[in-house]
Order: C-alpha cells, then sequence, then structure tokens
C-alpha cells in the first residue's frame, strides 16, 4: 500500500534524496546557438526601444563593429551619429552577467564630430563604415566615409591611464588622413574617396583600406614605436606603392581589377594575402609583403573571383551580387563571402600557399535564402551584410539587414562547408520570423556581426535599431 504522503513528485525526490534514481543529464544547447543576454542587459540603443534595452548614446545607425583583443572593450561605428560608441565588456560570472556591456562614463563613452550627446569631439569620422583595433590593443581606427579619411585613436590599455577602452584621438595631422589632408588636419592620402572598409593584419605593421568611390585598396604603415612618432600614426606608402586602384587613379595607384566599389577586407593568417571585396559581385586576391606592407594583384584568373567571370579576366562565381563582407578561417582554410544583393553566403577553399581561391562545389559553393543558383537553401539571409566567424572554427554568424537577423552555421573545419543550424537555433531575428527563428531584440536592420575572443558571446549592429545586441554562446 502506497504511503499517502508520497505523491509522485515527493516520491521521486525521496528517490533522487536516496540515489536509488539517477537524475537525468543536463541537455546542452547545439555548439553555437545564440541566446540574447536577460532582461534590458539583451541590448544597449540610442534610445532604450522603449525599455528594452539599456539607454546608450553615439548608436544612431549602428554600422560596424570592433573589439579589442583581451576581450575587454566593444566599439560600435555608427554612420547617422557620425560617432563611435565604447563599451566595457564583462568578462568575469562574479561581476554580473558576462558578456554585457556598460557604455564607458561621459566623454570616455563616445566620440563624434561635434561633442553632442556627451560625447568627446573627434575629426575624420564622418558617416563612420568600418573600425579596426590593432591586434595590440594601442590603437583603433575609423574609416570615416563623408570625410574620405581614416582616423586613427589610441587606446587606454590598463586602469592606471584611464577608462580601460577609453579613445583620444592622435594629436596634430597624425589625427586622421583623408583624401585632400581636410585643410592641414589630417595627413593627405590618394584614392581615399569613400573609405568603406579598414582591415589590420596580424603582425599590425600596416593598415588597409578599402574605398567606394575611388574604387581601391589604399595601404598606410602603422607606427608601432614611440621614438618614431605617435603610437599607431599612419603614412600612406609613396608613390604607387600606397594604392592600387580599378583605373589607376591617374597614374597615382598600380592598376587592379575587381576593385569597383570596395567593402570588406580580410588577411590571411600568416600576413602574406589580402583579399577584398567589391559591392559589383567580386573579390581581388593579393599577395602583401609582409615587410613593406606593398600589395600585387595575382595575375590572370587567380587575381580574382567575379559573378560573371568580368569578361574572362577573373574566376567565374556564385553568390557574389553585392559582395560586402569577407570572414577568413583562423586556419586559413577557407574564405566566407555575405552577399547582400542575392541574399547569400559563398563558400572558397583557398590554398595557403598561393592565396588561390576556388568555391566549393555545388550547394557546397553557397548558401542562399531561396536556394537559388545552386546553392543551398537557407533562412534569415536577406540582405546579408555582415559575417564572422568563432576562433575554434566551429560557427559562422551573418548578419541580414533585410531579415532583421543573425543566421548562425555550423562549419565543417575540414571541407568549409556549412550548415544552418536546426530548427529556430538556426538564427535569431527582431519579430521571430513567424517562429522560423528565436525572438530578440535591438535586431532591426542588422548589419554587423561580431564573435568574442573567448567564443563566449555574438554582438550584432543594428543600424535600424541604433542598437548593439549581446548573446551568449553555446560552446560545448
Amino acid at each position: 500500500m502506497r504511503h499517502p504522503a508520497l505523491t509522485f513528485p515527493a516520491t521521486l525526490a525521496a528517490m533522487l534524496t536516496l540515489g536509488l534514481l539517477a537524475p537525468a543529464p543536463a541537455a546542452y544547447a547545439v555548439t553555437g546557438a545564440l541566446t540574447q543576454l536577460p532582461g534590458t542587459e539583451g541590448c544597449v540603443s540610442q534610445d532604450g526601444t522603449g525599455g528594452f534595452c539599456t539607454d546608450g548614446a553615439g548608436l544612431s545607425g549602428a554600422v560596424a563593429l570592433g573589439a579589442s583583443k583581451d576581450g575587454k572593450s566593444i566599439y560600435v561605428a555608427s554612420f547617422s551619429s557620425n560617432a563611435v560608441a565604447v563599451f566595457a565588456r564583462n568578462k568575469n560570472k562574479k561581476a554580473g552577467t558576462l558578456g554585457a556591456l556598460t557604455q564607458l562614463a561621459g566623454t570616455d563613452g563616445c566620440v563624434n564630430l561635434t561633442g553632442s550627446d556627451g560625447c568627446a569631439v573627434g575629426i575624420g569620422i564622418a558617416n563612420p563604415f568600418a573600425i579596426a583595433v590593432s591586434n595590440d590593443g594601442k590603437n583603433v581606427y575609423v574609416a570615416g566615409s563623408t570625410d574620405d579619411a581614416v582616423a586613427s585613436f589610441a587606446r587606454i590599455k590598463r586602469k592606471k591611464q584611464g577608462a580601460v577602452g577609453a579613445l583620444t584621438q592622435l594629436g596634430g595631422t597624425a589625427a586622421c588622413v583623408s583624401e585632400d589632408g581636410s585643410g592641414g588636419l589630417c595627413e593627405d592620402g590618394v584614392a581615399l574617396d569613400r573609405p568603406t572598409g579598414v582591415m589590420i593584419p596580424r603582425d599590425g605593421k600596416h593598415v588597409y583600406a578599402a574605398t567606394d568611390d575611388s574604387d581601391s585598396v589604399v595601404v598606410m604603415a602603422r607606427n608601432k614605436r614611440k621614438r618614431a612618432g605617435p603610437v599607431g600614426g599612419l603614412g600612406q606608402l609613396a608613390g604607387q606603392d600606397g594604392c592600387v586602384s580599378e583605373d589607376g587613379t591617374g597614374g597615382e595607384c598600380v592598376v587592379g581589377k575587381a576593385l569597383l566599389s570596395g567593402l570588406g577586407m580580410a588577411a590571411s593568417p600568416d600576413g602574406k594575402f589580402v583579399y577584398a571585396a567589391g559591392f559589383a559581385g567580386t573579390i581581388a586576391v593579393f599577395s602583401r609583403d609582409k615587410k613593406t606592407g606593398v600589395l600585387t594583384q595575382l595575375t590572370g584568373t587567380d587575381g580574382c573571383v567575379s559573378r560573371d567571370g568580368s569578361g574572362g579576366a577573373c574566376v567565374d562565381g556564385r553568390g557574389l551580387n553585392g559582395a560586402r563582407a569577407l570572414a577568413m578561417s583562423g586556419d586559413g582554410k577557407h574564405l566566407y563571402v555575405a552577399s547582400e544583393l542575392v541574399n547569400a553566403v559563398a563558400v572558397f577553399s583557398r590554398d595557403k600557399k598561393t592565396g588561390v581561391l576556388t568555391q566549393l562545389t555545388g550547394a557546397d559553393g553557397c548558401i542562399h535564402e531561396t536556394g537559388f543558383d545552386g546553392c543551398a537553401d537557407g533562412k534569415a539571409l536577406i540582405g546579408p551584410r555582415g559575417i564572422a566567424i568563432s576562433k575554434d572554427g566551429k560557427t559562422v554568424y551573418v548578419a541580414s539587414v533585410g531579415s532583421n537577423a543573425v543566421a548562425i552555421f555550423a562549419r565543417d573545419k575540414t571541407t568549409g562547408t556549412l550548415t544552418q543550424l536546426a530548427g529556430t537555433d538556426g538564427c535569431v531575428s527582431n519579430d521571430g520570423t513567424a517562429g522560423d527563428c528565436v525572438d530578440g531584440e535591438g535586431l532591426l536592420g542588422a548589419g554587423s556581426v561580431l564573435v568574442s575572443n573567448d567564443g563566449k558571446n555574438v554582438y550584432v549592429a543594428s543600424g535600424s535599431s541604433s542598437a548593439v545586441a549581446g548573446f551568449s554562446r553555446a560552446t560545448k
């Protein structure tokens, strides 16, 4: 006869206590799946988004993200605010939610053109379109698209110097390099009309800028020693060493190809090759002299991939129309391309010795919103603008402005093939996309995505939400 006090829950609890029934093993989330941080820690926006996000400054039209290698700082370039917003990232669970962002106080929290919104004043950052942080953590560089400039900032690395992560623009003309010198405020540059991409190889010796109007890649040396001038100061290489452009820019640059409307860039882990995306649907391939920084486009069709082969000048590729952002795997084996106009991600293997790209065959070579052009079928891929790979190489994330979402893919580390996670694990969107994705906040106009160096968090900059959204990432 059953004892009247032992109802089913009580009986189960008693058995667990006595060790007669082992508890079920914990259910682990799929590796790479995202969970938005709790409450208002899940996003920071310009106006707090009706109480769903933390209130921030300098975030209108958030368009690009950067992170320090030490994991302590996150930077957001905001197109409409003409600003860079500065956040401390919590790395310690004991101090609160892991990965939560806190904007630095006062003028440490943002830099803009006018000092409005409580920000510090900066120059050369009108309508910023891209941002990069040096590997040594000493500098941050911003592509100011309307100022035709790349602006240079020193970053505080240690508490005794001030608020960790705070930015101070370099003094004098070291503050920026611009197309015309900006009336003496900046160093004078060449082929810098509307810079829309900025990239620093791991060795930190050079900074590269891609331009939309000059159709170029610009090469700048970076000063790494105090005795040679301000640490982080930039100087464009002399003569034609300083740029490669589609038409040679009146003889000032080397003539290149597949450079129309340049945007995102990537460097190989060994620093020997540089890749540049063109919105016309191209990827240009360069070898890099690691000592001088000079770029040399590979010869023949090895020098580029394009959506139509560019009349035989390039290798023919798929899923490339509107190529906007590039991500290189940490092992250097694969390159991934987010292509906005065709709603696709293209997948390439890479010869590590020669730098040559080869698109994977069949459906492995691209993933498309509807499976167009022989690509695999995906979701949350309308207007992909940003792409990032986790440091463990297991996951690829794509921010899609039209889907208001981040799409999530498992990566085969041997073949490079991408497989979207099953069910709602495969994406997070601002409205859940009719049940296809997890529901999130601060994702309207998602356009840039970043994975923290420790792989524990993912951040998304969203232009229409004027926000940066934060997520924890499943690592097992």
